[in-house]
């Protein structure tokens, strides 16, 4: 059962070059370091400043391994943090594909 994390946000007003900075940071450390790369998209519509990861994982269990190695790696906290999304903005939510 594949699953889909999406994580909803908004980059701080005036900070999506910086926003687009962090997230090749961040993405880079993702690949570097064996973590799930998302793909991130930008609102054309909705509220300014919005951003979607998508994150894809072969079950909930894949999910759920991804996230207790992210909890222990300071380095994947310091690489997500330079993304410049406003306090409070985050939202996660999970998904499954329907065959």
């Amino acid at each position: 059962m594949t699953v889909e994390i999406h994580v909803d946000g908004r980059v701080t007003q005036g900070r999506l070059i910086a926003f687009a900075e962090g997230l090749e940071r961040y993405l880079a450390y993702a690949r570097d370091h064996g973590y799930a790369v998302p793909r991130a998209l930008q609102g054309l519509s909705g509220p300014m400043n919005s951003i979607r990861l998508v994150y894809r994982y072969e079950d909930l269990a894949a999910y759920e391994e991804h996230e207790a190695r992210t909890l222990g790696d300071p380095g994947y906290a310091e690489a997500a943090s330079g993304m410049e999304f406003v306090d409070g903005t985050l939202t996660y939510s999970v998904f499954r594909e329907v065959e």
